[in-house]
């Protein structure tokens, strides 16, 4: 099954402890923060970000699938691949359970994540292919 092409969800998250996740959404293991200083912590099924303060208020989030209109929110942050199980993917945070589907198919998916400003971002930009990469 094919996922949607274009947007796919704009949404704010209360994003606790300034981390928001982009996973699959089994319920998976994520990377853990080393010094808490990274702007990024990356694993095969679970992306962490590092946000402004949470106390600063929610985090913007736009997810895209296939194509993106426009320009996105500031500079590149991460580039990489996410594998997906038969439930798709979901971006926001498991420590609040706000999780906000994304159809995906099963399989390796580019993403690519920018952020409104390097440090402490309160805006991001997701963005997946709608195929899976090829497994060969």
């Amino acid at each position: 099954m094919m996922a949607a092409m274009g947007l796919v969800g704009r949404f704010s998250v209360f994003a606790l402890y300034h981390q928001l996740e982009v996973r699959d959404a089994a319920n998976v293991e994520c990377p853990q923060w080393e010094s808490g200083e990274e702007p990024v912590l990356a694993g095969e099924q679970c992306i962490v970000l590092a946000t402004r303060p949470d106390l600063e208020g929610d985090v913007e989030v736009e997810v895209w699938v296939g194509a993106i209109d426009g320009e996105p929110a500031g500079p590149l942050l991460y580039q990489g691949e996410l594998l997906v199980t038969e439930q798709g993917a979901v971006v926001g945070s498991s420590l609040t359970e706000e999780l906000h589907p994304v159809p995906l198919p099963i399989g390796w998916h580019p993403v690519r994540i920018w952020a409104d400003r390097p440090s402490e971002p309160a805006r991001f930009t997701v963005l997946f292919d709608s195929q899976p990469a090829s497994s060969a």
